[in-house]
């Protein structure tokens, strides 16, 4: 894997060398961060009752890209990330492997067309969807498929953007094991209308979509034995003020019948909200309160946030069925160079059938972050 990230490297400093310095500035933009991370985890209750033991850790993240304008409308651009390649919510990695070599792996690869207010690309990507949190998608996870989008102006104060796209997931063999077709695929397709007006000063959000999975394993390494179909329609409104303060509330319903189909305590575990308020204080600091309630079913929890909850193993978090808040504290040390301090407790929604105890978690972290 050193060799992946030795051939990005050399590959964007050799376009950087083979322009002038007039066409590089145009042209290619080199970019990537830097995150250090404490974080602690306490009381954290498995759902058979038993404690999971106190975790402290130290983590960093690492992220180099670079985005290439070839000409008016095309542009193309890459990024890897260090961390667990199986692990597509996560690019932290622990410290504590003395003199290891980290794994790294492609966490973008594009190429993108722009005309007017249309765009579209092709490749691994960012999804195409705006979400002021990230209860229902990582922002870590970028789909591969095919994405596009289009922004028009309604009058002088209001905007619209549409967007769309489908994704492939996973690839299945066939019965007999043997081929691989366009019907053997897990596969994820959404859509959303984002709305945005200014009411004096202030600005008002709104946002509906629709993300639909069909044959998704149950497990993000899971076979197409054990799979699941999702229908989710996330509704968001924000409604920020001139004052720095912004109130926000999301909502998310799963239209799927599970009945039948899984656990009986998580048949009817399809919704899910949450209340946010954020205040801007000055340029150096702000801080957010949240409140979120996220049923099983809700999301696709291994493609949601990790944040939030402990729960899950190395290759994923289970990141539903709990409740709970989180507050978070930012200072701005210098341009490109923030500290942010978290915390977060949650308990279990529903237990599955069997279990004696509804999970718990605190956590606590603290991160600073620099990027170019």
């Amino acid at each position: 894997m050193r060799k992946l990230v030795m051939f990005t490297i050399v590959f964007a400093m050799t376009l950087a060398t083979s322009m002038n310095a007039q066409e590089k500035a145009k042209k290619l933009k080199l970019y990537g961060d830097v995150r250090f991370r404490t974080e602690l985890d306490r009381d954290s209750k498995k759902n058979n009752g038993d404690m999971r033991a106190d975790r402290d850790r130290i983590r960093y993240r690492f992220r180099f890209g670079f985005k290439y304008q070839l000409n008016e409308n095309f542009d193309f651009g890459g990024r890897i990330r260090s961390g667990n390649p199986m692990n597509q919510q996560s690019p932290h990695v622990t410290f504590g492997k003395e003199f290891h070599s980290d794994a790294f792996s492609i966490d973008k690869v594009y190429i993108n067309y722009k005309s007017g207010g249309f765009n579209m690309w092709v490749g691994k990507n960012s999804l195409p969807i705006w979400e002021p949190n990230e209860l229902l998608w990582d922002g870590d996870v970028n789909p591969e498929g095919v994405a596009m989008a289009y922004k028009m102006k309604l009058g002088d104060n209001a905007k619209m953007r549409l967007s769309g796209g489908y994704f492939i997931v996973q690839n299945f063999y066939s019965a007999d094991g043997k081929k691989q077709t366009f019907g053997q695929h897990a596969n994820i397709s959404m859509a959303q209308a984002k709305f945005c007006t200014k009411i004096s000063d202030n600005k008002l959000t709104l946002a509906a979509g629709m993300l639909k999975a069909y044959k998704l394993p149950n497990k993000p390494d899971g076979n197409m034995t054990d799979v699941m179909n999702y229908t989710i329609l996330p509704f968001n409104l924000q409604f920020s003020m001139k004052n720095g303060f912004a109130l926000g509330a999301d909502y998310i319903m799963n239209m799927e019948d599970y009945k039948g189909k899984v656990d009986a305590n998580y048949e009817d575990q399809k919704t899910g909200m949450d209340f946010y308020a954020k205040y801007k204080i000055n340029d150096k600091w702000s801080v957010k309160a949240t409140y979120a309630s996220i049923q099983k079913y809700a999301v696709i929890d291994y493609y949601a946030q990790d944040d939030w909850v402990r729960w899950g193993n190395s290759n994923m978090t289970r990141s539903s069925n709990f409740a709970g808040f989180g507050v978070a504290l930012k200072y701005n040390i210098a341009k490109h160079f923030n500290t942010q301090l978290k915390f977060w407790n949650v308990k279990g929604i529903a237990k599955p059938t069997g279990a004696s105890a509804l999970e718990t978690g605190t956590r606590i972290r603290w991160d600073f972050n620099i990027k170019f």
